[in-house]
């Protein structure tokens, strides 16, 4: 697997869609101390702030519905959660799958990004190169899970939190 399986998409989703998900990742839903990889049955790694998404159907069927149209494919939903991190909280790097019919699917929640405040998506080949992708708001990227990833820390500038939500997908049989 290489740079060429990582797809990338601009403005992903409609104004009222993209309020609608700003609005969902707003508030008092965080929790703190999920981890990027799973030992046994234990989340481990650096902790960093999570939803909850799997329940909410503009999540797992409205919103999957037009990724499944943007990127021609059917998936089952294995999971679907919004991430945060903070200045000091990078991803470890992980997969998500060990199942080459697994999918992530990564959306940029900020609606504002700067260039200077960091928190790229890195992601590492088995060919030693690396790609990085800039959480530009409403954009995401596509990739197989089997893909070792991780996020970058904020820059010190930043004092927000830098948001993505994870469609963890499985492609369907066709």
């Amino acid at each position: 697997m290489g740079r060429s399986d990582i797809l990338e998409y601009n403005n992903v989703f409609s104004r009222g869609d993209w309020e609608k998900i700003l609005d969902a990742v707003s508030g008092p839903k965080w929790y703190f101390g999920h981890g990027s990889f799973v030992e046994g049955d234990k989340r481990r790694g650096i902790p960093f702030w999570r939803i909850d998404l799997k329940d909410n159907e503009f999540f797992t069927s409205y919103l999957l519905n037009i990724i499944e149209e943007k990127t021609n494919q059917q998936y089952e939903v294995f999971d679907v959660y919004a991430n945060g991190h903070t200045f000091g909280t990078q991803g470890s790097y992980h997969q998500d799958w060990y199942d080459d019919r697994g999918r992530t699917f990564l959306l940029y929640a900020n609606d504002v990004w700067k260039l200077d405040w960091g928190g790229k998506t890195a992601f590492h080949f088995k060919d030693g190169t690396d790609y990085f992708h800039v959480p530009k708001p409403n954009s995401a990227v596509l990739f197989p899970g089997m893909i070792p990833h991780a996020a970058e820390m904020t820059s010190r500038s930043f004092i927000g939190l830098r948001i993505t939500i994870a469609w963890k997908l499985l492609l369907k049989e066709q």
